[in-house]
């Protein structure tokens, strides 16, 4: 039996950070928006005739799922309707903590309370950082979707 990864932690923008995995509910349901969003791009730019070179195609195809979920990610996003973006980034960072020293160890300390505030302030301001969290976050929630054998 496979024993499933409930947590994470990456390092990123200098700092530590806890991820969790969605709940197969939510994390479905931004599945099936991405993949919506992903045909309205492809819809979008289907007259276009937009070839891939040999190279592109060859590297598409080593991609890792983790790699190729960063890709889809950045397509879908810019197709996702406000409302759908907005659930999946208020989503992914109720699923994140951040490391902070509390007395001699560091523990992770959510960065947005359950009725969507922030307790992470300085992410407020920084979009550039939100956005590479909720990515990171998607890609350890979903990645398994596009794993052989899923």
């Amino acid at each position: 039996m496979n024993t499933i990864q409930r947590s994470k932690t990456i390092d990123l923008n200098g700092r530590r950070w806890e991820l969790r995995k969605l709940s197969p509910i939510v994390g479905s349901f931004i599945w099936q928006r991405l993949m919506g969003a992903c045909f309205k791009a492809q819809e979008s730019i289907a007259h276009d005739e937009i070839k891939m070179d040999s190279a592109t195609a060859e590297a598409a195809a080593k991609a890792t799922p983790e790699e190729r979920l960063r890709t889809l990610c950045g397509i879908a996003f810019m197709h996702l309707s406000l409302d759908d973006f907005t659930f999946t980034q208020n989503s992914c960072m109720k699923a994140i903590s951040r490391y902070e020293m509390m007395g001699e160890s560091e523990q992770p300390i959510p960065i947005m309370t359950s009725d969507g505030s922030w307790a992470a302030h300085e992410l407020e301001d920084n979009p550039f950082l939100v956005t590479k969290l909720t990515v990171e976050a998607l890609v350890f929630s979903l990645a398994s979707f596009l794993s052989e054998g899923a």
